[in-house]
């Protein structure tokens, strides 16, 4: 075949394809016009369950306008991402519609990083010092905190911190526990992080009966430098069921304290 026969065949089927595909496109959208949504399908974007199918169908039958047997391009997928985000435990929410006929949803949501408990009620934060209640049977291994904690939103209470000394106490709170979280030796070590009645954290570890007074959120490498000098040198030497209390929030000192 001669080259220029070649080229004449693969810009017609260039042409061709071109053609077709918005010929396609052009069905698309027209059927989309009178096609109608026959279902809802849910995907949630990580492993955790503050909401599940159930609440997320009972969220929208209760705030959003019938979807079922609309037609798809007269869904308001913004508004049904605005009423889903409104829920505390979701982070973000997706609606798109599909040419299967069904209201397609994906759900991300929020990933605490502590459980806070005070006198009254408890609650989560997450890594954005976001404050969201409890709700559901979801379980997760975080760190627990508790005592004097300087936060007073009431319960059901989502948000930031209301007052500027509560969403610095968060942050410092939120930086702790990052940086034990990306430190593999510190990771899950602490179960419990209480506040005294002076402000200082005391970090209480899973295992081993000492508790560490940390004191404020300040120096955290350094202070974890003397806890690991202590698990490495002291605690051997001494025995792990010498000392109650080992304080390490000065600057060069771990003073321990017998039980």
């Amino acid at each position: 075949m001669k080259k220029g026969a070649k080229y004449t065949i693969a810009i017609l089927a260039a042409v061709l394809f071109v053609c077709v595909t918005a010929l396609i496109r052009t069905g698309v959208r027209a059927n989309r016009h009178t096609l109608t949504c026959s279902g809802l399908c849910i995907e949630f974007k990580d492993s955790l369950r503050f909401v599940d199918e159930a609440d997320i169908k009972t969220c929208l039958e209760r705030n959003c306008p019938v979807y079922i047997g609309r037609r798809l391009d007269s869904i308001d997928l913004c508004g049904i991402e605005n009423v889903l985000n409104s829920r505390s435990a979701i982070l973000r929410s997706e609606a798109w519609t599909e040419s299967d006929g069904n209201l397609h949803v994906s759900i991300t949501q929020r990933s605490p990083v502590a459980k806070i408990t005070t006198a009254d009620h408890s609650f989560y934060i997450d890594d954005r010092g976001f404050i969201f209640p409890m709700r559901g049977e979801c379980t997760v291994d975080i760190p627990v905190i508790e005592g004097a904690v300087p936060l007073h939103e009431p319960a059901g209470y989502k948000g930031e911190a209301s007052t500027p000394e509560g969403r610095a106490w968060v942050q410092d709170i939120t930086r702790l526990i990052s940086y034990m979280d990306r430190q593999r030796e510190w990771k899950g070590r602490f179960g419990k992080i209480r506040v005294d009645a002076g402000g200082d954290l005391v970090l209480v570890p899973v295992e081993g009966q000492e508790t560490f007074i940390f004191g404020k959120c300040s120096d955290i490498p350094a202070k974890f430098a003397r806890i690991d000098k202590y698990y490495r040198r002291i605690r051997p030497e001494l025995g792990e069921d010498r000392y109650r209390t080992v304080n390490v929030k000065y600057k060069g000192q771990i003073v321990c304290r017998k039980k």
